[in-house]
């Protein structure tokens, strides 16, 4: 690790990529053809696909696509749910130089359109007819899409001219190979570094989404950079269930897999990520705080059930795991019979509470997306699951900053990957300079001058500090950043989090800006809401606990609790506890479960000055 005058950190030199993600690929089903690579769960059985068939899948849909005409720069979207064809698109269109542009598929009809025409998409891949209906519906709005491939059988759509399953594609592509067999391997050989990969829109939570613009070299490079940090093998076993839209799941499950020549298994949906994890047990692991916060409050409820002597010596052997994190936060150390003690229980009951989760293989676990609070963080130390903060953005292809497996600091986002350079702004804003950044945002000249500066230094938003041994810790987000009448800057990120933890309590928004103290909107945690309710023979519907006076004083008690962990001017002094829960689809919540702050409090405006009329005069 070294910094120079200026302050900016750097992890060690990393070697410029020399192959592509395509090149990787074809790599792994020309040396390891019979390994798995790809399981779907199909009527209740983990179906596998091998490197070999992954790899003809893809030379067919490739070949596929050439036939529909497209070719290098061409962009194509994706618009479909985590699967094995979603995988198999990708690569195909990355191998004919094309551009893939992933597309949520939680996205509403018009912001599928928007990307879509933004993009000039010539091609769309989509999963069922859901995801077709929202494009047929813009249909007139978007005159550069020729064609739609469905990923799954589409019975009763007769559009001949316009849709095809991809089933036909690859029948076209094995036409296509038969008498030209070099055709996808000619265009893979040709991709060069600097040509555009893929076009990754942002959530659009300050204006209208920005493709940002992410080249092979920066898909390799990030790659190279995340596998000479925590290293991976043929053994490594990944769980892709949050959106491939996102960057951090791409990286993860799809090209950290090709790298590591392991397996990936695509959960059913959210609802059976527990069951499908521990099916899966994977050995490489990212999930968002959301996600830990669930697991947290899962393993309580599971502990609170057991018989009384059990129960005593599970909160015994947490106790124990917490003393050893907090010894190592201090730099202390324990006495030898208590580690032992510690050690002994930790194989019996902390081998069940991770085999619980489907953790007990995972050597690599990381959070990131948004922040994650220390104390969840430690908890989980404290169960042999230590987790990594990872800190990053689309526009840095995922991660800028790891936490190495074997030296975390809890409380900071880690080193920056070797090779990447991290400094802070004047104004404490993180900027990063290396082979992971973005070429800008596509067709935004102006938006790609305000994030990269002329030396390559691009402005991530992220406000944080850098300590003696290149460690990154994040104080908030730029415009998120909270100034009060008195001109106190407060972060709301670590005071949400906090309150996040709390069991009854789902997610918060803190508002402050210009006021004079804080408030909150809440929304209840449905899970636990439902538990209380049953507790307490009431309705369990969310809008009528919201005004239940017994679980509001429950609500009270924990932003009570959360308030005295803090100085006076960072408690809430009001709040209201919100009849429905943030979603993605309502749009207060991100693909990845992060809250939409501005989204919340222009919708509740309302609320927000009602709050502070009354506390006028107090």
């Amino acid at each position: 690790m070294t910094s120079d005058a200026m302050g900016t950190v750097r992890s060690g030199a990393l070697p410029l990529a020399s192959r592509t993600v395509v090149g990787r690929f074809r790599e792994r089903v020309e040396t390891q053809p019979e390994r798995v690579a790809l399981r779907s769960n199909v009527d209740g059985e983990w179906m596998p696909v091998t490197w070999g068939d992954y790899g003809a899948a893809v030379e067919e849909v490739a070949a596929g696509l050439l036939t529909l005409g497209v070719g290098a720069g061409d962009r194509v979207a994706l618009l479909s749910g985590n699967r094995a064809e979603w995988h198999i698109a990708d690569l195909a269109i990355l191998s004919i130089g094309a551009i893939t542009v992933p597309v949520y598929p939680t996205n509403s009809s018009s912001q599928v359109a928007f990307v879509l025409a933004d993009s000039s998409a010539r091609v769309c891949f989509v999963e069922g007819s859901e995801q077709i209906a929202k494009v047929l519906l813009h249909l007139g709005e978007l005159p550069n899409l020729a064609r739609l491939v469905g990923l799954v059988d589409l019975p009763g759509l007769d559009r001949s001219g316009l849709v095809l399953d991809l089933h036909q594609l690859r029948g076209d592509g094995r036409s296509r190979l038969a008498g030209d067999p070099d055709a996808v391997a000619r265009a893979a050989t040709a991709i060069a570094a600097d040509d555009i990969a893929t076009l990754v829109y942002t959530s659009g939570t300050t204006g209208p989404p920005k493709g940002a613009i992410l080249t092979h070299g920066n898909l390799d490079w990030t790659a190279s950079a995340v596998e000479s940090m925590v290293g991976l093998s043929p053994d490594d076993r990944f769980l892709s269930y949050l959106p491939l839209s996102h960057i951090a799941e791409r990286i993860t499950s799809h090209i950290g897999q090709i790298v590591s020549g392991g397996e990936t298994w695509f959960a059913r949906s959210l609802a059976t990520m527990p069951e499908d994890l521990r099916a899966c047990r994977p050995t490489v692991f990212f999930a968002v705080p959301r996600v830990w916060q669930k697991f947290h409050d899962a393993i309580l409820e599971q502990i609170a059930r057991r018989p009384k002597p059990l129960r005593a010596a599970i909160t015994r052997y947490i106790d124990l795991g917490a003393a050893i994190v907090r010894s190592r936060d201090e730099g202390s150390t324990l006495d030898r019979g208590f580690t032992l003690r510690h050690r002994l229980l930790d194989r019996t009951i902390g081998a069940k509470l991770r085999q619980s989760l489907g953790l007990d293989r995972a050597r690599v676990i990381v959070s990131s997306a948004a922040p994650i609070h220390p104390d969840l963080v430690r908890w989980f130390h404290a169960i042999g699951l230590p987790i990594a903060e990872v800190w990053g953005q689309t526009e840095d292809c995922g991660p800028a900053t790891l936490n190495p497996p074997d030296a975390i600091r809890i409380g900071s986002v880690g080193v920056p990957l070797p090779g990447l350079e991290i400094r802070t702004a004047p104004d404490g804003e993180l900027l990063v300079r290396g082979g992971s950044v973005c070429a800008g945002y596509f067709g935004r000249p102006e938006a790609t001058a305000l994030l990269v500066d002329m030396e390559g230094w691009m402005a991530t938003g992220d406000l944080g500090t850098i300590d003696a041994d290149g460690y990154v810790s994040l104080t908030g987000r730029k415009k998120d950043l909270i100034i009060n009448a008195a001109g106190k800057n407060i972060s709301p990120s670590e005071i949400e989090s906090r309150l996040a933890m709390e069991p009854l309590i789902g997610q918060a928004v803190v508002v402050g800006d210009g006021r004079r103290y804080l408030v909150a909107l809440v929304t209840l945690d449905p899970d636990e809401a439902a538990d209380w309710a049953e507790r307490q023979g009431a309705f369990s519907d969310i809008a009528t606990l919201a005004n239940d006076p017994q679980l509001r004083a429950g609500v009270a008690a924990a932003i009570e609790r959360v308030n005295r962990q803090h100085a006076p001017v960072e408690q809430i002094k009001q709040w209201r506890l919100l009849h429905e829960p943030f979603s993605i689809e309502g749009g207060e919540l991100t693909p990845t479960m992060k809250v939409k702050r501005a989204v919340v409090i222009e919708r509740h405006a309302d609320l927000v000055e009602e709050m502070y009329a009354e506390g006028r005069g107090s």
